[in-house]
């Protein structure tokens, strides 16, 4: 855009100024013509080095917000991540639990809505494929541990099954992130 407007300027300083004929007359028409092109690279080169520092800063002002940003969001998801490992802990406790009885079944069953809420908030944080991995659970469940207590209800045993898919994706992600940065590590 601003090559047109030198253009421009170049034309009218040329027309309406006079200078036309005067660089006729010393130079003849492609005298003209060059002197024309060389006084256009040189108003071309001065506007850019006086614009330079401006767009450096510009793109160094850019470049630092990138890098906050990204700072800010992988300190979140480090943190998102070690309250994950906490609410496996959470949840494996409250797997093993013994639960006698349909009322204590009932209560077990709201902690663990409570549980799987807070950890499908957690996972988003982490990783939006981590949070859908969590919530969606569409294959055979993988059986839980054999020395489980008898569930008190066939609800009971089908949330604590689903608990202990919960948990062992949880598992696998999060030890797959740890392999991923010692490698990082190691490679950097």
């Amino acid at each position: 855009m601003k090559i047109i407007w030198i253009i421009i300027g170049l034309g009218v300083a040329l027309y309406l100024g006079g200078a036309k004929d005067v660089l006729i007359e010393h130079a003849g028409k492609f005298g003209t013509g060059i002197a024309s092109l060389l006084l256009f690279f040189i108003i071309l080169f001065s506007w850019n080095l006086l614009t330079a520092p401006a767009k450096l800063q510009q793109e160094a002002d850019n470049e630092i917000a990138a890098l906050k940003t990204k700072l800010n969001n992988r300190e979140a998801r480090q943190s998102a991540m070690a309250r994950l490992w906490a609410l496996r802990a959470e949840g494996t406790e409250m797997r093993n639990q013994k639960v006698v009885g349909a009322n204590a079944a009932v209560d077990w069953m709201t902690r663990f809505e409570n549980w799987h809420q807070r950890v499908l908030a957690e996972a988003r944080t982490v990783s939006p494929n981590l949070r859908a991995w969590l919530a969606t659970l569409d294959h055979r469940v993988r059986p839980g541990p054999i020395d489980l207590p008898q569930a008190a209800t066939p609800e009971h045993n089908t949330q604590r099954s689903c608990q202990s898919e919960i948990l062992l994706r949880i598992q696998e992600f999060l030890q797959a992130e740890m392999l991923h940065r010692d490698i990082e590590r190691e490679t950097s």
